[in-house]
């Protein structure tokens, strides 16, 4: 800062075998000293920082592990210690950068998958005493900055409908009440007026026995529509849609606002469903590179989704240059933007390495 007095200083430098010389720096008030990566997913690692982020764009461009491993001759295990920790630090990075957010629509979906084997090859004890099974990825999507609002790993039960909706809450800026838009799954109501409504106890119908128990109720503002898809011989052959929950006049206005013609449609998730299983190896239908444990399902969904929002451009989000940019080639007429940079987050498509870099501070306790 401009302050002239600064808490923390430079303490030296010091010599690595792989990354050179790094830099020490000193907090004048505890007196602890630490070095430029310590916050980072580079920090005491002994391989260049170059291949560490090489490794993991492959990761989140759809290269399965043991792949990985092969091109750039590094041990499986060694991928995964690199995944785990990129897992962690994009999600500290998400959460801290995701917030306040002004969406005017919310699309609901969930991608299944599975771990280690599917449902029907389980046994008994698996069923009961591990993770194994079919398993569910609940994204809540935004259509207009094509950002992925929260994800949450899990069954295909209420709770985790409603765990996915609380964290979309929590990254929301205050009175931001989006339009929400899903297919028929009767979870996604329930667990809408459980985070989003008011809870209201009823009146008493006799005079004796205790109180009914509390139920939610949708404010006036909460809108939601369901896209109801009519299938024969495995096919779509035609879709309605429905008002659940607020004004059928709202909702219009609310797509029209966003968009002329916009009709309820649930096509920019099921498009991004598409996207996540191209940047994720380990939801390929068919082949050898499930997962084998639900926790690195997660680490690898959160190291993508950050790609995905920081460092990849989006094609449908590149703007037009006023004046063609000259290059040695052809000039230059489109600008490449990233979700981030379109709802306001960032002001340039980050590299791997700014992504992995970037600390951000620790959660104020309440």
């Amino acid at each position: 800062g401009s302050d002239p007095a600064h808490w923390i200083v430079g303490a030296g430098l010091y010599s690595t075998k792989s990354n050179g010389q790094q830099q020490m720096y000193r907090c004048e008030w505890c007196k602890q000293r630490f070095s430029e990566t310590q916050g980072t997913v580079f920090f005491g690692l002994k391989t260049p920082a170059e291949t560490v982020c090489r490794v993991l764009v492959a990761l989140s461009e759809g290269v399965s592990i043991r792949s990985t491993a092969r091109i750039f001759n590094e041990k499986p295990g060694t991928i995964l210690l690199w995944l785990r920790r990129a897992g962690e630090h994009t999600q500290e990075v998400s959460d801290y950068l995701l917030r306040n957010l002004h969406v005017p629509q919310a699309q609901m979906d969930e991608l299944w998958t599975f771990v280690q084997k599917k449902e029907k090859n389980l046994s008994a004890w698996e069923a009961l005493h591990t993770e194994y099974g079919d398993t569910w990825i609940w994204v809540v999507f935004d259509p207009v900055n094509k950002l992925v609002l929260s994800l949450l790993v899990g069954e295909r039960e209420e709770e985790q409908a409603v765990g996915v909706l609380s964290q979309l809450k929590a990254r929301l800026a205050a009175g931001c009440l989006p339009l929400f838009t899903s297919d028929q799954l009767p979870q996604y109501l329930q667990a809408l007026l459980r985070v989003f409504g008011r809870w209201i106890q009823p009146q008493r119908r006799g005079e004796r026995g205790r109180l009914p128990n509390p139920r939610p109720e949708a404010p006036d503002d909460l809108l939601y529509a369901t896209v109801h898809k009519h299938k024969q011989n495995g096919r779509v052959t035609s879709v309605t849609t429905q008002v659940v929950l607020g004004d059928p006049a709202a909702v219009a206005r609310q797509l029209e606002a966003i968009r002329p013609g916009l009709k309820i449609n649930t096509s920019f998730i099921e498009r991004f469903n598409l996207t996540l299983r191209h940047l994720v190896s380990r939801l390929r239908r068919k082949g050898l590179t499930f997962s084998k444990k639900r926790q690195y399902l997660v680490w690898h969904l959160q190291l993508a989704t950050a790609y995905y929002h920081f460092v990849r451009p989006h094609g449908s989000l590149r703007q037009r240059l006023d004046e063609p940019s000259p290059t040695r080639g052809s000039p230059k007429l489109w600008q490449l933007r990233t979700p981030t940079m379109v709802a306001g987050l960032t002001d340039h498509p980050w590299s791997m390495q700014e992504l992995l870099s970037f600390r951000a501070p620790p959660p104020i306790a309440a």
